[in-house]
């Protein structure tokens, strides 16, 4: 009988361990993403302009930091991203923005066929502001053909 409990204690907490850790060990964004966006946009505190991008999680990040650089490659910037989970699968590539007026806020990425995505975790200075003046986001979804 102890034998069959201990047997149950240690399933059990395999079992809790491979749901924790589920999350990790699923690349969030495996392939680089490019993207043609038609409007301009924000990550972290550096505003993009319209054009053609590519989105890339940086090698050795624990898939934690990605980079957009645009097509010349002449702007690259850096963000802290976390796994999320998209409640549908794309069938598309999908880059979803906060925008507030004609402001907008990079805010998650997916893969075509990909639920699990990356979300950007840091806000910029200027979203701050917006939420500290009561303004409230809505979502767009830019999907990438």
């Amino acid at each position: 009988m102890k034998r069959n409990t201990a047997n149950l204690a240690l399933l059990l907490a395999g079992l809790f361990f491979a749901v924790l850790c589920a999350p990790r060990l699923h690349a969030q964004i495996v392939n680089e993403v490019r993207a043609n966006i038609d409007h301009s946009f924000i990550v972290g505190n550096t505003t993009l302009p319209p054009g053609q991008y590519t989105f890339r999680v940086m090698p050795d990040s624990d898939l934690s930091i990605m980079t957009v650089t645009s097509q010349n490659d002449k702007t690259s910037v850096a963000f802290i991203v976390q796994n999320t989970i998209d409640s549908h699968t794309p069938a598309h590539t999908e880059l979803i923005f906060r925008k507030y007026g004609n402001t907008e806020f990079l805010n998650k990425i997916f893969e075509l066929g990909n639920k699990l995505g990356a979300e950007v975790t840091e806000s910029s200075h200027e979203e701050a502001r917006l939420v500290k003046q009561g303004q409230q986001p809505t979502m767009q979804t830019d999907e990438q053909k």
